[in-house]
C-alpha cells in the first residue's frame, strides 16, 4: 500500500534522520522498513549497504514491540552478542530503535541510532526518538495521501479526456449525418432537377431563357450545397484526397485572414477516414486559433505521411501568453483528437517567435494504398 520499499531517496526522510543523528551524536543511524525477508534502509548514515537479511536486523526485534528498544551494550545481550554487526568489523555496542507504526496500527519498520561504545539514553532522549518515529509515520500517511490524490487526479483527467473525445465524436457523427443528407439527398435531387431542365430546354425554344436561368440558379445552389457538405464532413466526398482538402482550407484561410498561408504535403495523399477527419479538424482548429490570437502574418502547414503521420503548423505571430496557450481549450481539443488516433500533440515556441504545433500519429493509423 505504501510502496516505500526500494523507493528513491527523499529529503523529508533524510532530514528527520539528520535530526536524530544530531540529537544523539551517534556515528550510525537509519530509517528502516522490514518485510518478510529483509531490512531495507530508506535513509541511513554510517551504513554502506542498502539492505540486510531480516534475521540479523536489530530493527526486526524493534517492530515486535510497541515501545522503544534500547540495547545499552549488545555484547551483554544474548539476543545480539553473536550478531555479525556486533562480533564483526562494525563492532556495534549500543542500539536504540523506535517502531514506525502505520495509521492502522501495524509496525512497518524503525528509526534507530547505534554506536560502537556502550551508552544509555535518558527518558527525554527516549521520548524524542519516539516522537521522530511518529513524525515518520505521519510522513508515510501524507506520502500515501499524495499518491492517492495523484491517482485520482490522473483518473479524473483520463475521464475528462474520454468525455471530450466522446463529445467530439458525437459532434462529428452529427456533422456526418447532416453532410450525408446534403450530399446524398439534396444535392443529388438538385443535380437530377438540373438534368431534367436541360432535357426540357430542348423541346420549347420560348422557354429556353427561363430554363437557362433556372439551371444557373440550381447549379449555383448545387455548388453551395457541395461546399457546405465538404466543410461539415470533408471525407463525405470520397473523391477528395486529404491533400486536396487541406489545400482548399489553406487557400480559404488566406482569403479570409489576409495572412500568407502555405501548405507542404509529402507522402500518401489518402488517409484512413477517421484519422483524416481528425487531422482536418486539427488544422481547422489551429488556423482559427492563429487567426484570432496570434497577430501573425504568415502560416506554414506541413504534413508528412510516410512511416507515420507528422503534422507541423507554424506561425510567426506573437500569440497569447505561452503557458496560457498550453492550457487553452483549443489545444485540449487538438490534443484529444490526436490521442483519439493514438497520437500526440505538443506546442512550443518557434525559433523566430510565434508558435509551433506538432502532431504525430503512429503507423498503424495510416490507410493502406487503395487497390485499383
Amino acid at each position: 500500500m505504501y510502496e516505500i520499499l526500494d523507493s528513491e531517496s527523499e529529503n523529508e526522510f533524510d532530514e528527520l534522520l539528520e535530526v536524530a543523528t544530531q540529537i544523539y551524536g551517534c556515528r550510525t543511524a537509519a530509517i528502516t522498513f522490514i518485510d518478510s525477508n529483509r531490512q531495507w534502509f530508506k535513509a541511513k548514515k554510517g551504513i554502506d549497504v542498502n539492505e540486510t537479511s531480516r534475521d540479523i536486523a536489530f530493527c526486526a526485534h524493534t517492530i515486535l514491540r510497541n515501545e522503544i528498544l534500547i540495547v545499552n551494550d549488545a555484547t551483554l545481550d544474548k539476543r545480539f552478542c553473536n550478531n555479525p554487526a556486533v562480533s564483526g568489523e562494525a563492532g556495534v555496542r549500543f542500539y536504540a530503535g523506535a517502531p514506525i507504526v502505520s495509521q492502522a496500527g501495524y509496525n512497518l519498520g524503525a528509526v534507530c541510532v547505534a554506536d560502537t561504545q556502550p551508552r544509555e539514553l535518558s527518558k527525554d532522549q527516549s521520548r524524542t526518538l519516539t516522537i521522530i518515529s511518529k513524525q515518520i509515520s505521519k510522513l508515510l500517511e501524507l506520502r500515501l495521501k499524495n499518491k492517492l490524490l495523484k491517482i485520482r487526479a490522473e483518473e479524473q483527467l483520463r475521464l475528462e479526456k474520454l468525455l471530450l473525445r466522446k463529445t467530439l465524436q458525437e459532434h462529428e457523427d452529427e456533422r456526418l449525418s447532416i453532410s450525408t443528407e446534403l450530399h446524398e439527398n439534396i444535392a443529388q435531387s438538385l443535380a437530377a432537377t438540373n438534368f431534367y431542365l436541360g432535357l426540357a430546354a430542348e423541346g420549347d425554344s420560348a422557354k429556353d431563357e427561363f430554363i437557362r436561368k433556372s439551371k444557373e440558379n440550381i447549379q449555383r445552389i448545387l455548388n453551395q450545397v457541395r461546399q457546405l457538405s465538404t466543410s461539415i464532413t470533408p471525407t463525405t466526398l470520397k473523391d477528395f484526397s486529404l491533400k486536396d482538402l487541406l489545400e482548399e482550407m489553406v487557400i480559404a484561410f488566406h482569403k479570409r485572414s489576409g495572412m500568407i498561408a502555405k501548405l507542404s504535403y509529402q507522402g500518401n495523399e489518402r488517409v484512413e477516414p477517421n484519422t483524416a477527419i481528425a487531422l482536418y479538424r486539427i488544422v481547422e482548429e489551429q488556423l482559427e486559433n492563429i487567426s484570432q490570437h496570434s497577430k501573425a502574418t504568415s502560416v506554414i502547414v506541413s504534413m508528412e505521411v510516410h512511416q507515420s503521420i507528422r503534422l507541423i503548423i507554424y506561425n510567426n505571430g506573437v500569440g497569447t501568453e505561452f503557458n496560457h496557450l498550453k492550457k487553452g481549450v483549443s489545444l485540449n481539443k487538438i490534443l484529444s483528437r490526436a490521442e483519439g488516433c493514438s497520437g500526440s500533440a505538443t506546442v512550443s515556441k518557434g525559433v523566430k517567435g510565434g508558435y509551433r504545433l506538432l502532431v504525430e500519429i503512429p503507423l498503424q493509423n495510416l490507410i493502406k494504398q487503395r487497390v485499383i
